[in-house]
């Protein structure tokens, strides 16, 4: 907890193809060209959290009511917009900040005692001030309430930093500490999981999960449980856990070698990515470069 490629805000991609990251890559992809594309995840307490570039914000409404459509109660935006702020503190700007970057925000759709502090940055780089008034004249409005179910239009970001450290905030010290001293909590780390174990309920006739597989100090060791199992791994890693277990499409783990104990052919399918692009815009008279405008 005290890395500071992790912590120092400045410090921000550092950590990247470094061992705190998995380091995956796509498979080629068509439309570029047939080029595979590094994809970034966290191999660190914390996830991918303690690695990102810190930008605080949401997906549109309509993908989550479309997650609810498909069968998922709960799931959709309503649903959903409760717990975005429960998880949230947010440090509100002055008005003399808001009017200087564009700040905005409407407080209805944040948090104000959350685990998880946002922020507007503390400065910008000089060109930065002018990227909203430039989208407007080429006919992006401006978004005043960004957090709101629509991200469409140009809008300033926030950022997951804790006022009071000026350090990265993210889910391990955010979760975690406030709860490791309690006797029946146990972190594991150094340790990869290998499969969900599964068994067939005699009367319900179904696959119950039983307990968990897992290597640690180079032994395979099984927990098994009588309650809950959370597969909570990202969107990598957590349908390929599920197919380890046996849980996908017969012909995909029929060609891996592993037993299907659950058919769903949705396992690992219909992934969207989004892209990033990041302007690197500088003055031949200043030499001013904003490697990474935040806005």
């Amino acid at each position: 907890f005290d890395e500071p490629r992790i912590n120092v805000p400045g410090r921000l991609g550092e950590t990247l193809f470094t061992e705190y990251d998995w380091q995956f890559e796509t498979t080629p992809q068509p439309g570029l060209g047939g080029r595979k594309i590094p994809w970034n995840r966290g191999k660190v307490l914390g996830g991918s959290s303690a690695m990102n570039f810190m930008m605080w914000c949401r997906g549109n409404k309509g993908d989550y009511d479309a997650w609810e459509m498909l069968g998922n109660k709960g799931w959709g935006w309503d649903g959903m917009l409760p717990y975005f702020k429960k998880s949230e503190t947010f440090q509100v700007p002055t008005q003399e900040y808001q009017k200087k970057h564009d700040a905005h925000y409407d407080q209805e759709y944040h948090g104000t005692s959350g685990p998880l502090h946002t922020i507007y940055s503390a400065e910008y780089g000089a060109s930065c001030q002018y990227w909203h008034e430039t989208l407007n004249n080429l006919g992006v409005e401006s978004n005043p309430s960004h957090m709101s179910g629509s991200s469409v239009g140009a809008w300033t970001a926030l950022a997951a930093i804790d006022p009071s450290t000026q350090k990265r905030c993210y889910s391990a010290p955010a979760y975690y500490f406030p709860v490791s001293h309690r006797e029946n909590l146990i972190v594991l780390t150094n340790a990869t999981v290998r499969n969900v174990v599964l068994e067939r309920h005699s009367v319900l006739d179904e696959q119950i999960a039983k307990g968990v597989r897992f290597i640690h100090n180079s032994e395979q060791l099984t927990v098994n449980v009588s309650g809950e199992i959370i597969l909570s791994a990202g969107s990598v890693q957590s349908p390929q856990l599920l197919e380890l277990s046996g849980i996908g499409n017969p012909a995909i783990l029929s060609a891996a070698g592993i037993e299907t104990r659950v058919a769903n052919p949705n396992v690992g399918e219909n992934l969207q990515d989004h892209m990033s692009m990041r302007p690197l815009p500088s003055s031949a008279a200043t030499n001013d470069w904003s490697l990474t405008p935040r806005r």
